[in-house]
C-alpha cells in the first residue's frame, strides 16, 4: 500500500489581480488548473483545506470553496472523506484547460534565445559526465575513495562544526589563512618550493583556477601553448576566454619546445603538466623544465604548472617543481585536492606571485565570494595532524601495486594486440592497439564487455590521437584482473 502524498502546495505561487474583470474565484480556478495541467501538482497531491487556503492567500473561505467545487466537478480535484481534497488520480489533460480558456499562448523554444557561446555549450553538453556513485573499471580520474580515512575526517568535521559566529561570517576570498599556511609548508617540504601563505589562493577546483588565470592574464587573441593531447576541459575555458590556443606535440620528455624561427607568435601563456603529462603519462625531464623556463623568460610568457598528481610517483625521486626552479617568478602553480583526497571536496589552490595574490582573491570574490569555511577548516586539521601525508604515502604504495597489476594483466591477456607502458607516476595507463585495426577491435570488445575507458582522442585538439585511458587507482586487484579477463574474452 502506497502512502498518500503529503501536502506540498506553495501558497506564494497564487497571485490575484484586482484590476482584472475575472472574478477572484475564477482566477483561483485558472491558476490551480494550470498547476495540475503542467504537473506542478501531481495526481494524489493534497491541496490545503479551504480554511487554511483562504487564510494564506487572503480571500474568503467561500471563494476557495467555489473554486474547489468547480474543479471537483471538472475532474481536476477529488474530495475524499477523512483525507481532504487532492488532485484527481486521472485529471483532464492539459489541452482541455487550454481550449477552455481561449487561444493558447504561443510557446517559444528557449534554446533559440541562447548566445553564440550558449549554442556551443548546448551542442557540447552531451559530453558532460553524469554523476555515478558506482563507477566501473577502468573509469579515469578517480582516486581510491574507498580507502579514504573517513573516521578521521568525520572526527575533524565534528570538531570543526561546533558552530560559532566564526562559521556564520563570509570567509576570506583568498582562502582560510591556516589552510594556506599548511599548503605553503607542504610545498616547501614536498616540492622544494619556498612560498608564503599570502601567495596561496584557494579555489573551488582546478577549473575555477584556470578561469581566474584566463580572466586576469589573457587578452582576446593572446596565444596560449597547450600540450597535444592535453587537458581538454581547461583548454575549452581558454577558448571561451578568446585565446588563440595552439596545440604543441609531445615527445618522451613532455611538451616539445619549438624554435623561435618556427613560431612567429610568442605565447602569452604555456600550460603544462610536468609531473605526469595528462593523458600520456610521461614525466618532463629536468633539462626540458629548464629549457621551458628559459623560453618563458625570453618570450616574457607565463607558465601554468598543473601539478595534479605528482604525489603519486612510483620510481625515483620527484623532479623539482617548475615553480621552485623558476627564479624569475613567471610560473603559476596549480594543485588540486580532488585527486589527492576525493572528488567531492572541490578544493584546489594556486600559488601566484605576491603582487598578484589580492587581484586573484578579488576575482574569486566576484565569482562566488569564497569556498565554504568549514571544509577548509577540516582540511587544515587533516593536514596539520599529519593524516594528509600519511594518506598520501599509503595511496602511493597502493596505486603503485594497482598500476603493476593492471600492466601485467594487460600484458598477459591482451599482449598480442595491445601496447602499454608503465609510467613513473599517475593514476592511469594508456593502452594502444599494435595496429589501427587491433585498436578498433580492442575498443569494440571493451564496449561489449562494459569496460569503461576514455579515448585519448577526447583530449586531442585534432581528435585523431590513438589510445585508451584506463584508470586503475579506484579499483582493487581482483576487480582489475577480472575486468581484463572479461575484456579479453570478448576480444
Amino acid at each position: 500500500m502506497t502512502r498518500p502524498r503529503k501536502e506540498r502546495f506553495e501558497f506564494d505561487s497564487i497571485q490575484f489581480s484586482t484590476d482584472s474583470k475575472t472574478p477572484v474565484y475564477q482566477q483561483l480556478e485558472n491558476q490551480l488548473r494550470r498547476a495540475i495541467s503542467s504537473r506542478t501538482l501531481l495526481p494524489g497531491d493534497r491541496v490545503p483545506s479551504s480554511r487554511n487556503f483562504a487564510a494564506a492567500v487572503g480571500v474568503s473561505r467561500n471563494t476557495v470553496l467555489a473554486a474547489y467545487e468547480q474543479l471537483i466537478s471538472e475532474g481536476y480535484l477529488e474530495s475524499v472523506r477523512g483525507s481532504g481534497t487532492r488532485v484527481a488520480k486521472m485529471p483532464p489533460q492539459a489541452f482541455e484547460f487550454d481550449s477552455a480558456t481561449g487561444p493558447a499562448t504561443p510557446r517559444f523554444d528557449a534554446a533559440d534565445c541562447l548566445s553564440d557561446l550558449g549554442h556551443q555549450f548546448a551542442a557540447e553538453a552531451a559530453w558532460m559526465p553524469a554523476a555515478n556513485p558506482n563507477p566501473k573499471a577502468f573509469t579515469p580520474h578517480l582516486p581510491a575513495i574507498g580507502e579514504f580515512p573517513l573516521e578521521v575526517w568525520n572526527r575533524f568535521t565534528n570538531e570543526q562544526s561546533r558552530w560559532s559566529t566564526k562559521h556564520l561570517t563570509l570567509g576570506d576570498p583568498q582562502g582560510y589563512q591556516p589552510l594556506r599556511e599548511s599548503i605553503a609548508q607542504y610545498m616547501a617540504v614536498s616540492r622544494g618550493f619556498s612560498c608564503h601563505a599570502d601567495q596561496v589562493v584557494i579555489t573551488s577546483g582546478a577549473q575555477q583556477a584556470v578561469t581566474l588565470i584566463s580572466q586576469l592574464l589573457l587578452e582576446r587573441n593572446d596565444t596560449v601553448w597547450v600540450e597535444e593531447p592535453g587537458n581538454a576541459p581547461a583548454n575549452r575555458l581558454l577558448d571561451v576566454a578568446g585565446a588563440n590556443v595552439v596545440p604543441v606535440p609531445l615527445d618522451c620528455e613532455g611538451i616539445q619546445l619549438p624554435h623561435q624561427s618556427r613560431r612567429h607568435t610568442s605565447p602569452k601563456l604555456i600550460c603544462v603538466t610536468p609531473g605526469g603529462q595528462w593523458p600520456m603519462g610521461m614525466t618532463m625531464s629536468l633539462n626540458r623544465r629548464l629549457e621551458l623556463i628559459a623560453l618563458a623568460q625570453r618570450h616574457q610568457s607565463w607558465i601554468v604548472e598543473d601539478d595534479y598528481n605528482s604525489e603519486f610517483r612510483y620510481t625515483g625521486r620527484p623532479h623539482p617543481s617548475l615553480s621552485g626552479l623558476d627564479s624569475s617568478g613567471r610560473t603559476i602553480y596549480m594543485g588540486t585536492f580532488s585527486k589527492m583526497l576525493f572528488p567531492a571536496i572541490r578544493l584546489a589552490f594556486l600559488i601566484v606571485p605576491p603582487s598578484l595574490a589580492k587581484t586573484f582573491a578579488y576575482a574569486r570574490f566576484l565569482q562566488d565570494r569564497a569556498s565554504p569555511p568549514v571544509v577548509q577548516m577540516v582540511l587544515h586539521r587533516f593536514i596539520e595532524s599529519g593524516n594528509f601525508v600519511k594518506h598520501i604515502r599509503r595511496m602511493r604504495s597502493l596505486y603503485s601495486e594497482r598500476q603493476t597489476v593492471l600492466f601485467e594483466a594487460l600484458q598477459k591477456h591482451l599482449g598480442g594486440v595491445v601496447e602499454v607502458e608503465q609510467p613513473e607516476s599517475g593514476m592511469h595507463l594508456v593502452a594502444r592497439g599494435v595496429t589501427k585495426a587491433a585498436e578498433d577491435k580492442l575498443i569494440s570488445a571493451a564496449m561489449r564487455a562494459k569496460v569503461e575507458f576514455h579515448p585519448v582522442s577526447m583530449y586531442s585538439r585534432s581528435g585523431d590521437a590513438s589510445g585508451m585511458i584506463l584508470g586503475f587507482a579506484a579499483f582493487d586487484k581482483t576487480t582489475i584482473q577480472r575486468t581484463v579477463r572479461r575484456w579479453a574474452k570478448e576480444l
